[in-house]
C-alpha cells in the first residue's frame, strides 16, 4: 500500500469517526446536542480536525440525512424488487417504510424533522441534496404506478402526485402512533396502517 492510499483510508476512517460520534450525539441528545464541541469531544479529535473535513455542523447534519435516506431507498428498493403485481409491491414498499419508522426511530424523527422545517438547520445547498434523496423514495413509488398503468392494473393520469399522496399518507398514519393510548386505544395501529394502504391502493383500481 502506497503513501497516498494510506492517508486516504486514514481520511476516511478519520471522517468515520467523526460522523459516528455526530449520529451518537443527535439520536441522544437532539441538534442542540449535536455542537462541533461535543462532536469533536466524543470522536476524540480536535475541533480543528473536525473543521478539516466540514465546513459547518450543517455539513455534518446534511451527510447523515442522506446516510438515512439511502437506508430508506434501499429498504423500499429492496421490497420492490422481490416482483410480483404492482399492487403488491406498493404493499410491501409501504410496510418497508413502517419496518424502517421502527427498527430505526432516530433516523426517522430526524429526518422528518428536516422534510417540515429544513430551514432551521440547512443552507439551500444543503437542502438541495437531503431533497434529492427523498425524491428517490418518490420515483421508486411512481416506477410502480407506472408500471401498473402500463399493464392496465391501474388507473391514473398522475403517478407522481399519487406517490406524494401515497408517501404522505404514511408519513400521516405513522405519526399517529404516538396516540395509540389515547386517540388510538380502541384500535390496533399496524390494522389501520395496512387499512390505509390498502385503501390507497384500490384508489388506482
Amino acid at each position: 500500500m502506497g503513501v497516498a492510499e494510506r492517508r486516504e483510508r486514514e481520511r476516511a476512517r478519520r471522517k468515520s469517526q467523526i460522523l459516528g460520534a455526530a449520529r451518537t450525539l443527535l439520536f441522544s441528545k437532539g441538534l442542540n446536542g449535536a455542537t462541533i464541541g461535543q462532536i469533536a469531544k466524543l470522536a476524540e479529535v480536535s475541533v480543528a480536525t473536525i473543521y478539516s473535513y466540514y465546513k459547518n455542523r450543517a455539513e455534518i447534519i446534511a451527510d447523515l440525512s442522506e446516510e438515512g435516506f439511502g437506508l430508506i431507498v434501499f429498504a423500499i428498493e429492496e421490497a420492490i424488487s422481490s416482483g410480483g403485481p404492482p399492487d403488491e409491491k406498493l404493499q410491501r414498499a409501504a410496510m418497508a417504510y413502517l419496518a424502517f419508522s421502527t427498527d430505526h426511530k432516530e433516523y426517522f424523527s430526524v429526518l422528518n424533522h428536516f422534510l417540515t422545517t429544513p430551514k432551521t438547520v440547512l443552507e439551500p445547498a444543503l437542502r438541495k441534496r437531503t431533497h434529492r434523496q427523498a425524491e428517490k423514495i418518490l420515483q421508486a413509488v411512481e416506477a410502480v404506478v407506472e408500471e401498473g398503468v402500463n399493464a392496465g392494473i391501474f388507473r391514473t393520469d398522475h403517478p407522481r402526485r399519487f406517490a406524494l399522496m401515497f408517501w404522505g399518507s404514511l408519513n400521516g398514519i405513522i405519526h399517529l402512533k404516538k396516540f395509540k393510548g389515547t386517540l388510538l386505544s380502541k384500535n390496533d395501529y399496524t390494522a389501520l396502517y395496512r387499512h390505509t394502504v390498502s385503501c390507497m391502493i384500490r384508489s388506482l383500481q
